[in-house]
């Protein structure tokens, strides 16, 4: 195959010949094969040689390290018989390279990338009803606050440094930026470097196609494409909780990906221990990289939501309009967001400002149409299956403090997110009066207070982290 950029070379020492760059090409195509020199030494990057100097010149510094760790031992290696032992290799960044043009919007454009092709996973992108195509997010339009700047550096680390946090796990309450952040991840590594294959698709689409191949009798064709691809990314990983043969799989590709310095995303809504049905070692390859949380947004993030959504849709909205949403809604982003739509929608239908008692009454409408009463038994039933035990146990005499401890926070809870008195919790579990109650939503509050931690077989919480995630799993049903 002839180079596609014209090879540049000067004479610098009796080892390099007039057509040592050629012979360097087709020697790197041969090893490499045709598919991965195209992608890393075709049109996207150039090779000039000075003596016993080799210059790679790519787009971005990205590239750079992507390179560095992928081909520098071959490149070097293939070049010393031809250019000489002292063959050296330096990089020149945001050179002159041919690369493929990209649109303005490529950042935020959800149209297929290369990587997608393949029959494997190819499809039509989603159409809306109006035929455009589905809204993709970037990362410039995610805020960021406390409550998830941990994930944020480990997106912007698998950007610049994918290997050193492979796998990134990202987990947290649904609603709350995870499938955000994959598909900005996507996006960005799409703007900077369009020659990698990413690959970005939700655990379900992975278990539908893998099902397909077993169906067709195609899945050497099934690995071949999806473990071929640089990144791989996917969306709501815990979907494969409790499915033994898809686990399997996906244990596999991550195994494949591993070996060959390739980097994998995942995002769930549970950190990795709490998948209690998956495997051992798929659990302990997820740990073995970066696993980051990302909690409700607090509430400077709340009020930039709200104003940044405000904004886009064009409304019109006073100041404390806006902070009574963002006071309003703090489970996750969607509840601020879908408030935001409804009192947008009000403002163009009547063309009038939202004020503050506009977005009262709007709201407090729509809260009406969807309170859902929380029962003592269902704080019961998530409190034993957080801690795996039996309901019977927790309502025993019993004072081990395996059973204690979570006796304790489903009393809290009961108090806190139910009406029930002290007397009607305390018959609950096991026929306790109104004092041991009393006692244990103390004892709780007490450990609020003073941030003490909580083991869960090999994993420390804090107490309040402990009770959010079950407080969300109680609101979720």
């Amino acid at each position: 195959m002839p180079p596609v950029l014209s090879p540049v070379v000067s004479f610098a020492g009796p080892h390099v010949s007039s057509n040592a760059l050629d012979q360097l090409r087709t020697a790197l195509q041969t090893h490499l094969g045709p598919r991965r020199f195209q992608n890393w030494f075709g049109a996207s990057s150039r090779l000039k040689l000075d003596g016993a100097s080799l210059t790679l010149c790519v787009q971005s510094p990205y590239l750079v390290k992507w390179i560095q760790k992928q081909f520098e031992g071959e490149l070097l290696r293939i070049a010393a018989p031809i250019v000489g032992p002292d063959v050296t290799l330096t990089y020149e960044v945001g050179a002159d390279v041919s690369l493929t043009p990209l649109p303005e919007d490529a950042e935020t454009s959800s149209a297929p990338q290369p990587s997608l092709s393949r029959r494997t996973v190819a499809g039509p992108a989603p159409q809306s009803v109006h035929g455009r195509s589905k809204r993709m997010y970037s990362l410039s339009e995610f805020v960021v606050g406390e409550a998830n700047a941990l994930a944020m550096t480990g997106v912007q680390q698998f950007i610049t440094e994918p290997a050193s946090v492979s796998p990134l796990y990202l987990h947290g309450g649904v609603g709350n930026g995870k499938t955000h952040l994959l598909e900005g991840l996507r996006a960005r590594l799409r703007k900077e470097c369009p020659q990698l294959q990413v690959l970005l698709l939700t655990a379900e689409h992975f278990c539908n196609y893998f099902t397909q191949a077993l169906s067709a009798r195609t899945l050497p064709s099934f690995r071949t494409k999806f473990r071929n691809v640089d990144l791989l990314l996917v969306d709501d990983v815990d979907f494969l909780d409790g499915k033994k043969g898809f686990q399997e799989e996906f244990l596999h590709t991550l195994k494949q990906f591993e070996q060959e310095g390739r980097s994998v995303a995942v995002s769930a809504n549970r950190h990795p221990r709490l998948l209690s049905n998956t495997s051992d070692e798929l659990v302990s390859r997820f740990l073995s990289g970066l696993v980051c949380r990302i909690e409700s947004p607090d509430d400077a993030m709340r009020r930039e939501i709200v104003q940044r959504r405000a904004t886009r849709l064009k409304a019109k909205f006073s100041t404390e309009a806006l902070d009574h949403v963002a006071n309003r809604f703090t489970g996750n982003v969607r509840e601020l967001e879908g408030a935001v739509n409804v009192l947008s929608t009000w403002s163009q239908m009547t063309r009038s400002r939202v004020t503050l008692q506009v977005s009262r009454k709007l709201l407090g409408r729509l809260e009406r149409d969807c309170v859902r009463l929380i029962r003592v038994g269902d704080i019961e039933t998530a409190v034993c299956e957080f801690f795996g035990v039996e309901t019977e146990s927790l309502r025993s005499s019993s004072r081990k403090q395996s059973l204690s401890q979570p006796r304790m926070l489903a009393m809290y809870l009961s108090r806190k997110l139910t009406q029930s008195a002290y007397s009607e919790i305390g018959a609950h579990f096991g026929g306790r009066n109104h004092s041991t109650v009393m006692s244990a939503e103390r004892k709780i509050a007490d450990q609020l207070a003073a941030s003490q931690t909580i083991r869960i077989a090999s994993e420390t919480w804090t107490l309040q982290d402990l009770l959010q995630t079950l407080e969300d799993r109680i609101k979720a049903g």
